[in-house]
């Protein structure tokens, strides 16, 4: 291997390398969502606002430690509580869509999702909250 051959592949090393970097900064940027930032109840939502998503992707959220809550409805289409996967250990609640449930498969397109939730000492006082995504394909 000639001279110019080891600097053009430690070149090229050096490239892909300072590519990985960047890309682990990029996705270790600041959480902009100041509605979940700002809220004491929801740590997480399935998914994300604003990603994209395909058509068979679970619905749902993660509440901090001492909330509880349920999904209202996915689009158009109210989720009945018995088809809602609630996971006491996880703190989380979830919709997958699949055969003989009330959606088979998300629609194609923007879909919003919305839920209520409550601290568990005091389930009379409600709020809600609604996140839209994007289902591909």
């Amino acid at each position: 291997m000639t001279r110019r051959n080891s600097i053009i592949i430690c070149f090229l090393l050096a490239i892909g390398v300072a590519v990985l970097v960047l890309a682990g900064l990029i996705a270790d940027g600041e959480d902009n969502d100041i509605v979940l930032n700002s809220n004491p109840g929801v740590l997480e939502l399935i998914p994300n606002r604003g990603d994209e998503v395909i058509a068979q992707t679970n619905v749902g959220v993660v509440f901090s430690s001492t909330w509880t809550g349920e999904i209202v409805s996915i689009g158009d289409t109210q989720i009945p509580l018995d088809q809602q996967r609630v996971e006491p250990a996880l703190n989380s609640v979830v919709f997958r869509p699949e055969a003989e449930k009330i959606i088979e498969r998300l629609p194609a397109g923007n879909i919003c999702a919305s839920i209520v939730y409550w601290e568990v000492q005091t389930p009379s006082r409600r709020s809600s909250l609604s996140w839209c995504f994007r289902v591909i394909g």
